[in-house]
């Protein structure tokens, strides 16, 4: 049967009904809005859009930070603060009249990549998402890795240098500090101010930077943008080296609008892999490049989707 995935942003909720093969059969999406009672409606409306009319077995809500399961609450979300404590399947479940599972949004991603992307064909999957922060994933022996209370995988939480700059989260030199799309505006931010003869300075000095810029001036060949998002990437490798080590996947998958930049950042990702994880590990493992874009939460959270008999709507 169909399904429905929700995946809940820092700026927008995007919903769909999916089929079993992973095809989108209508969709709808909202910006996200910033107090509690409008999210619980807005999410509310999205499903129900949607959802009316439709052979649908199952909801899964995909919501961003760290989710405490046995409550179905996010009990820590420094992107979208709006969302903590609130309880999703109490509030939610009895307005949208379908069967309704909470997941973590970058795990349900990663379990799209899985069914439906990079990661499709394999056993072990680790996956990461660079937007403004770094959310993951981690698929074992076609498993998602949860935890003991659901709020595992979180991967851009890992502390890759502990005198680096402060995360969102409070922690310093997490992942998400250092790869992160936000990482790469500060990084070049500084870098312009350093180099202000460089394209990225002169730049610079005409408007404020976005991340695409960055990536525009390395592939036109600027030393210095090429450098931020080289630095980039060997963050980024040094964080996946450990994730190859703890988890021995078969693919490591990278999505995220921070991935437009390909090989300018994953290039030196793999150098620092190559230099940092240990066989057999790091002979197996291949990075790619995660395939489904923006899909991949809804994918993968209406593959999440549950039914009533407790099976996964869309297959497990």
């Amino acid at each position: 049967m169909n399904a429905v995935g929700v995946d809940v942003g820092g700026t927008k909720i995007a919903a769909g009904v999916v089929s079993p093969e992973g095809e989108v059969l209508a969709a709808v999406r909202y910006p996200t809005p910033r107090s509690p009672d409008k999210l619980v409606e807005t999410m509310v409306r999205a499903i129900n859009e949607v959802g009316s009319g439709k052979d649908v077995a199952g909801v899964c809500l995909a919501v961003p930070g760290f989710v405490l399961a046995q409550k179905d609450t996010v009990v820590f979300s420094p992107n979208l603060p709006a969302i903590e404590g609130i309880p999703l399947k109490e509030r939610v479940g009895p307005e949208v009249g379908f069967p309704l599972t909470i997941e973590n949004d970058a795990s349900a991603a990663a379990w799209g990549e899985f069914r439906f992307g990079s990661g499709s064909g394999v056993d072990d999957l680790v996956f990461l998402t660079l937007g403004t922060g770094i959310g993951g994933g981690v698929i074992s022996h076609r498993a998602l890795l949860r935890g003991a209370q659901g709020s595992g995988g979180e991967l851009g939480h890992v502390t890759v240098h502990a005198t680096g700059p402060r995360c969102a989260c409070g922690n310093r030199g997490c992942l998400e500090a250092l790869a992160s799309g936000t990482a790469i505006g500060r990084r070049a931010r500084e870098a312009a101010v350093e180099n202000p003869g460089s394209a990225l300075g002169r730049l610079a000095a005409r408007r404020g930077l976005l991340g695409e810029d960055v990536t525009e001036l390395a592939r036109e060949g600027d030393g210095v943008a090429l450098s931020v998002l080289e630095e980039t990437g060997r963050w980024l490798g040094i964080g996946l080296a450990g994730f190859v080590n703890v988890f021995n996947p078969e693919v490591v998958a990278v999505g995220g609008g921070a991935m437009e930049a390909g090989d300018l950042i994953l290039a030196s990702a793999r150098r620092e892999i190559r230099l940092r994880a240990r066989p057999p590990s790091r002979d197996l493992v291949e990075v790619k490049e995660a395939t489904l874009g923006p899909e991949s939460g809804v994918l993968g959270a209406a593959a999440l989707a549950r039914n009533t008999d407790g099976a996964y709507a869309l297959g497990g």
